[in-house]
């Protein structure tokens, strides 16, 4: 089908032929939104053609519109753009959109390597595997391994239907659900790299390698995930073995979908997002990888930064962080261009030099002046950054550890200072420089084009939320005399005033001159309305200048194929410090060895720290507290580290 406007008029051609053509009473004006033909609007009339020409035409039930015609369909997916073509040219077209009778070629002995990645240790799905998954995606029936015939071997396996069982519990799947089998075959996975030693060639845990119909689910592994449980194990595995088949179809799409669209509600970009809790993140690093490459232009920036300055300034008690070390590196970073900054995967963006210190920055400066940044942004010192609502009094709730961008900093300056949040963030992400920063879902969301929820609100202010709960059942049973919210009750309850308190404590007005307005039993609807509104948008400002920092250094069309806690782990790393990881990833060097009885000891000695002791440990020897998400980055890091010491020594 081909939309061809000519000033005027419109044609559609449909296989290269005329056959509707139509008069507009003004100028058509081209936008990317999707066509919509349907019900016809005002302006839109017919030429010349009687109305019941359409089978499904539209009448309208006045004289003056009575012309008017319409096609009842929906087309998707489509951008309108205006072109004057003749009748040569929509032929063309038609010729070239023709679909080819090429058949698609075979998936079996797929292979699934990132870039960087040598070819000798590619990881290839079975034949078997890829038959099973074939055969699902054509309708036909697959055996699926019974628990009790796991241990045999394959030639050995059950032949037949799947199990009714299976189906059974098919009908009972919610995205929660989902999640929760990511999260379990997760760590199936990170336990079979360990048990494999593939953590020190520094590789992610492969999902769509992994045998779904063979793979062991242990009773232990189950416990932290309730809502698989009384879930048959076959069951578990045809529904992971579908999220294979998923990633393998999005696999060969991935490239061809255009993320700029992402935020469009009807886009096939905006469709794979809501499914980015489903894609495997081996899956969208060969897109993200590859483009972070493709985008690398940076190199290392001189920074000279006063250390002794920023203690004395703290110790003057200033909280305005204009001598901080994150203020002394905004105002020498932030307005260089962005494209300097971004750098590849281990290369630093800037070189440090201390003040008053001597020492060459060959890693460990630049390390440690990003701790010492992070340190301030979560400190009274530098005026971003508030603990969350849920820390305070004693503590209450969860993620009492976390902080919140303070919703008073709302000046021009501290937007800037938010924006160049976002940059660090960026470099986090391009260089594997891991920030350590505990930041909650209210502002991670966001940069991935999440929409933000009252469950993300009680993660930070659990007594807030408790009370817009209780304010939502009084409104929706128009409690009078009962619930904990009534009538009787509710001036003492509520604010008498159309205001709220903020994260910060500050009182905030909901509505102009909401200080001045009376809040009262009959406006409770309105009061609730604004109030989760204010709630839900309160740090927006501050979430918004982060992002916009963001996308300066990283794609950020492609960050809504990422879930936010993917996006976090890319910034901060892990948070909990593995010792078994760290060990994997240590390399000794002539004539230490792995079996010295000091460094069995010494290994010893950190299984019994806790994790804060862990992270004083990791920033002593490689000057960051965070471990980074991809093995390699750590493997690199701390071989480069123990060369340099050693040649120091």
């Amino acid at each position: 089908v081909a939309v061809v406007c000519r000033g005027h008029a419109i044609e559609i051609f449909i296989d290269g032929k005329l056959d509707f053509k139509s008069n507009l009473q003004r100028a058509m004006v081209g936008n990317v939104d999707p066509i919509m033909l349907g019900r016809p609007t005002p302006g839109f009339r017919a030429a010349g053609m009687p109305p019941s020409r359409p089978a499904a035409a539209a009448t309208p039930s006045s004289d003056e519109s009575s012309q008017l015609q319409s096609v009842e369909a929906v087309v998707k997916d489509v951008r309108w753009y205006v072109r004057d073509l003749s009748e040569d040219g929509v032929k063309a077209i038609m010729e070239e959109c023709k679909p080819n009778n090429r058949k698609r070629s075979s998936q079996k002995n797929f292979t699934l390597q990132s870039p960087d990645e040598d070819t000798k240790s590619r990881n290839m799905i079975s034949e078997g595997h890829m038959d099973a998954i074939d055969a699902l995606c054509t309708g036909r029936r697959v055996a699926i391994e019974s628990e009790s015939s796991s241990s045999s071997s394959s030639s050995n396996a059950r032949r037949g239907d799947v199990d009714p069982i299976i189906w059974k519990h098919w009908h009972q799947w919610t995205p929660k659900m989902d999640v929760q089998v990511m999260r379990l075959f997760t760590e199936i996975a990170e336990q079979r790299q360990k048990a494999m030693g593939v953590f020190k060639r520094g590789s992610l845990p492969s999902l769509i390698n992994l045998p779904a119909r063979t793979v062991d689910i242990a009773d232990k592994l189950l416990r932290p995930y309730p809502l698989l449980k009384g879930i048959p194990r076959d069951c578990l595995r045809m529904r992971f073995l579908f999220i294979q088949i998923l990633n393998v179809r999005i696999l060969s799409v991935l490239p061809m979908v255009d993320f700029s669209q992402a935020l469009s509600p009807w886009s096939l970009a905006h469709r794979l997002s809501a499914l980015s809790h489903l894609i495997f993140l081996e899956i969208k690093n060969i897109a993200w990888t590859h483009i972070l490459q493709q985008t690398a232009t940076g190199r290392g920036h001189f920074v000279n930064i006063n250390l002794p300055r920023a203690k004395k300034a703290q110790e003057r008690g200033d909280t305005s962080g204009r001598k901080s070390v994150f203020f002394q590196l905004y105002l020498q970073l932030h307005f260089v261009k962005p494209s300097l900054l971004r750098v590849d995967a281990g290369s630093r963006p800037w070189v440090v030099s201390y003040a008053g210190f001597g020492g060459q920055d060959a890693g460990g400066l630049f390390r440690d002046s990003v701790s010492t940044l992070c340190t301030e942004l979560q400190s009274k010192w530098v005026p971003l950054f508030i603990p969350v609502p849920n820390s305070k009094d004693g503590g209450v709730g969860d993620n009492q550890e976390k902080f919140l961008p303070n919703p008073s900093s709302r000046s021009t300056l501290h937007i800037s200072n938010y924006a160049f949040v976002g940059k660090l963030m960026g470099i986090a992400v391009r260089g594997s420089h891991m920030l350590n920063l505990d930041l909650p879902s209210l502002v991670w969301k966001p940069l991935v084009g999440d929409t933000v929820t009252m469950n993300d609100v009680k993660a930070v202010d659990v007594i807030a939320h408790g009370r817009i709960e209780s304010l939502v059942k009084a409104v929706a049973t128009n409690a009078t005399t009962t619930g904990s919210i009534n009538k009787e009750n509710y001036m003492d309850l509520v604010p008498n005033k159309f205001i709220m308190m903020g994260y910060d404590g500050k009182e905030v007005e909901l509505k102009d001159d909401g200080k001045n307005l009376e809040n009262t039993w009959e406006t409770r609807e309105e009061y609730l309305s604004l109030l989760k509104q204010a709630k839900l948008a309160e740090v927006r400002p501050q979430a918004q200048a982060i992002r916009k920092g963001l996308g300066t250094i990283v794609p950020i069309q492609l960050l809504p194929l990422f879930t936010w806690q993917e996006l976090e782990m890319m910034v901060c790393g892990k948070r909990e410090i593995d010792v078994d990881y760290l060990r994997a990833n240590t390399r000794y060097r002539a004539p230490v060895k792995g079996s010295d009885p000091h460094v069995k000891m010494l290994w010893e000695v950190l299984e019994d720290f806790n994790h804060e002791e862990r992270r004083l440990f990791l920033r002593f020897v490689w000057g960051q507290s965070r471990l980074p998400y991809n093995p390699a980055v750590l493997l690199l890091s701390l071989y480069y580290t123990c060369i340099r010491e050693k040649q120091q020594d």
